[in-house]
């Protein structure tokens, strides 16, 4: 009984493990694209040549894409070591709290126009 038990736990705990981890994977990309627009308007903003905007554009694209695409790898092992230790919920309130204010940094500044 008590093996069937602890098996139940550890399902769910990989599956709050994967959870985090998508939640967090949402966030980052809320990051990008809020980012995106608003670094992209600053470029409008500061009245730079406009055939550069192209190549701005696909430099900030990139970088933050791969930004992202490390954050999505780093936080895979980082979810699963604070799942072992018993410390996902804190993960999740330095992690996801950190992402989801820079996305909403991004989206003010997006708003406000840069």
């Amino acid at each position: 009984m008590s093996q069937g038990l602890h098996r139940t736990s550890s399902v769910i705990r990989y599956a709050l493990t994967y959870a985090v981890w998508l939640l967090t994977c949402a966030l980052g990309v809320g990051v990008v694209w809020t980012w995106r627009s608003a670094l992209l308007g600053l470029f409008i903003r500061l009245r730079l040549d406009k055939y550069a905007y192209a190549a701005y554009n696909n430099v900030v694209v990139l970088a933050l894409i791969l930004g992202c695409l490390i954050l999505v790898i780093l936080s895979e092992s980082w979810c699963r070591v604070s799942a072992k230790k018993g410390r996902l919920t804190r993960l999740v309130a330095r992690l996801d709290g950190c992402l989801a204010v820079s996305a909403v940094t991004g989206y003010v500044l997006v708003l406000v126009g840069l």
